[in-house]
């Protein structure tokens, strides 16, 4: 790809960036989503620019597409085919923009494109699932599956894919462990790539995130000790790398505490208290990092 193209294929994907986390309320009041929608236009010209994918041929539909049938909704152990060459290179960018297009679909209440765009995400990733390059940005694509199919009550199969993104990231933990690539660094010339530390700090951030869906899932299904387990395991998690917002956490920190009242834990339900009770007390007082970045996906 000549300089120049590419040049403008990342300066567009940044804009669009830029616009997509600008707040609703920022926006004109008869005009909600007029950053949205430009931020999609620019997505759609950087799809434009990119030019077909090399995979089209293989992202038609296939039997095992509908979820329980794949490997992906399964959640069984994925094979390591990293993301090489430009065919791979590719594929991988085309990913990314689908995997932005769905979102933005998903933020302006039109799930049913939302949903098209990460399927294709998702089709685009599936060999290199494992990679160093890919697993992020298909467990985020997972997660917002698992959140899609949450909002239209189909339970189950927001469940397949929020577990299928926690087996992801167990088996990639314990098989290459080291910090992949954040999505946006596909359109980051290398001397910005991200440094190890911020790979590592957004995708446990990413994996807390789908083990706060996980839990709330669980909730829904009236699987209550397992609710309360990944409930925990959040509220940790958030502690441990400073990403909460106070009164969010006390609140979910007291209501687990009713949990484990009810099981007559009163030493768990004791400290849970203590933590929201401390916890709530930053309320207005400190900034974490989920105040000052943008929440991912």
């Amino acid at each position: 790809m000549a300089d120049a193209p590419w040049a403008e294929i990342r300066e567009k994907f940044q804009a669009a960036l830029a616009l997509s986390r600008v707040e609703l309320h920022k926006n004109p009041e008869k005009e909600p989503y007029k950053s949205k929608y430009s931020a999609r236009a620019l997505l759609e010209e950087v799809k434009a620019l990119l030019g077909p994918a090399p995979e089209d041929e293989d992202e038609r539909p296939q039997a095992d597409d509908s979820l329980g049938a794949g490997d992906h909704a399964l959640g069984l152990p994925a094979e390591l085919v990293e993301a090489e060459g430009p065919v791979a290179q590719g594929a991988v960018r085309r990913a990314v923009i689908e995997f932005h297009l769905g979102v933005n679909h998903i933020d302006t209440e039109e799930l049913s494109a939302g949903e098209e765009h990460l399927v294709k995400c998702l089709r685009l990733l599936r060999k290199y699932r494992l990679s160093h390059d890919c697993v992020s940005l298909y467990i985020q694509a997972q997660n917002n599956l698992g959140i899609l199919w949450s909002e239209r009550e189909e339970i189950e199969t927001a469940q397949a894919y929020l577990e299928s993104s926690e087996a992801l990231y167990n088996q990639y933990m314990k098989e290459i462990g080291s910090p992949p690539l954040d999505p946006t660094e596909h359109f980051l010339p290398e001397e910005e790539k991200l440094a190890e530390q911020e790979r590592s700090k957004r995708f446990e951030k990413v994996y807390t995130h789908n083990l706060y869906y996980l839990a709330q899932v669980y909730q829904h299904m009236e699987m209550f000790e397992r609710a309360a387990h990944y409930c925990h395991s959040t509220l940790k998690r958030q502690l441990e790398h400073n990403a909460y917002h106070p009164m969010e956490w006390a609140i979910n920190a007291a209501t687990l505490s009713q949990f484990y009242i009810n099981k007559q834990c009163f030493m768990e339900a004791r400290h849970c208290l203590s933590a929201a009770n401390v916890i709530f007390g930053q309320t207005g007082k400190i900034r974490t990092t989920e105040d000052r970045q943008h929440r991912g996906a």
